[in-house]
């Protein structure tokens, strides 16, 4: 055992000097800790994001007291040799921790796991980046951004000079086409993804990129996009991410129980996790989903632009685009018109305007669900609605 100790911490010092002796934490936290789980919303610095107390909580029609009679609907798992199982079995089966099932605002199912509650907060991963999304669209509104197609340099100052980094823009970010290079292998210490998750010195490490290619060419999905999006809302605002979501979208959607967002520190150079972690109530989460179904309309109120959300959930292949994916959420196939904000460990928010349709799923850490998967299981649902 002493020498297997001797060889980690050896490595990890030569690590050091191979990183350019990058913090010794940042390249032993990914292997000591591993992937990232459930309980990342307990485990890590926050800040909060508080709902409005003023007011009264909007409830779903039913909300904590569904029958759930629909939960004896059919499910074709193919985990399963193929067998069908009721939506009851289902949730249970595959490490879920909640799941809701809502239709013109009257929920038809709820499901929460033993140790859970609809008063648990729950980790969304990258739904985040469709948060973060969506306070660009606010912030062009408000003229604090000027368009999709303006160059991120104009906000990152730092790369004035740089003719690549001019030619990318902020919708490259939000569709992933930026050409900026950015490896993803969480348990490689050395990977662009685990330095960003286990970081805590996000705003040097954000600005710490190289483009590989020109932008607008290919997609390629990546945490530094959402990053640099939540430096650029920060300087166009003056705001944290947190503080504009609260303002913005979280105290006005009837949201029952402040959120919290997973910060890389905890003092006065924090900054949010762009790319994941933020935590709140399934039903709250759920509200953000009804935002997204009546085109960023509340009550009558519009807090996201329409167009903007139109946009987001509107497939294009152009300037390096992806059919199955819009403004950092996943659109389904053109038949049915769905789109969600998705994140890791099949965590869901599927909305599907065609029929009033909101389904919000969390789960357990669990890598074997790829994102397929539990798109296939939506189309399966809402067939039988």
């Amino acid at each position: 055992m002493k020498t297997k100790l001797s060889l980690f911490f050896g490595i990890t010092i030569l690590a050091c000097f191979v990183s350019s002796c990058r913090s010794i934490h940042n390249i032993t936290r990914p292997l000591l800790k591993g992937i990232p789980d459930e309980n990342e919303a307990t485990e890590n610095y926050f800040r909060t994001v508080y709902n409005d107390t003023l007011n009264v909580p909007f409830h779903f029609i039913g909300e904590n007291n569904a029958d759930n009679l629909v939960g004896k609907m059919l499910i074709e798992d193919k985990t399963l040799d193929a067998s069908a199982v009721s939506l009851n079995d289902f949730v249970k089966l595959h490490k879920t921790i909640s799941f809701a099932i809502i239709r013109n605002d009257s929920v038809l199912y709820e499901y929460y796991a033993p140790d859970y509650t609809w008063e648990s907060n729950v980790t969304s991963f990258s739904i985040a980046k469709s948060f973060v999304a969506m306070l660009v669209g606010i912030a062009i509104e408000e003229g604090k951004i000027k368009s999709v197609n303006q160059s991120i340099a104009d906000y990152l100052h730092e790369f004035a000079d740089n003719a690549d980094i001019r030619r990318i823009t902020i919708k490259n970010l939000l569709q992933h086409t930026s050409g900026i290079k950015f490896t993803k292998e969480m348990l490689n210490p050395w990977s662009d993804n685990a330095e960003f998750y286990y970081s805590d010195n996000l705003r040097e490490r954000a600005l710490d990129f190289d483009v590989k290619e020109p932008s607008g060419q290919r997609f390629d999905y990546q945490s530094e996009n959402a990053m640099l999006l939540a430096l650029i809302l920060e300087r166009a605002t003056g705001m944290s991410l947190s503080q504009y979501l609260e303002k913005k979208i979280w105290s006005r959607i009837g949201t029952s129980a402040p959120a919290t967002w997973n910060t890389d520190r905890n003092d006065s150079l924090a900054i949010e996790k762009a790319f994941c972690c933020l935590n709140a109530r399934t039903m709250d989460f759920a509200k953000f989903g009804r935002l997204l179904l009546h085109k960023g309309n509340w009550n009558g109120t519009q807090i996201i632009p329409e167009d903007f959300v139109r946009d987001a959930a509107t497939p294009s292949i152009n300037d390096g685009g992806k059919l199955t994916y819009g403004y950092n959420m996943g659109i389904g196939p053109l038949k049915y018109g769905s789109f969600f904000p998705i994140g890791l460990f099949g965590q869901l928010i599927y909305v599907y305007p065609a029929h009033n349709i909101i389904i919000v799923r969390f789960g357990e850490g669990g890598l074997t669900y790829h994102p397929n998967y539990w798109k296939s299981i939506m189309l399966q649902i809402i067939d039988q609605l």
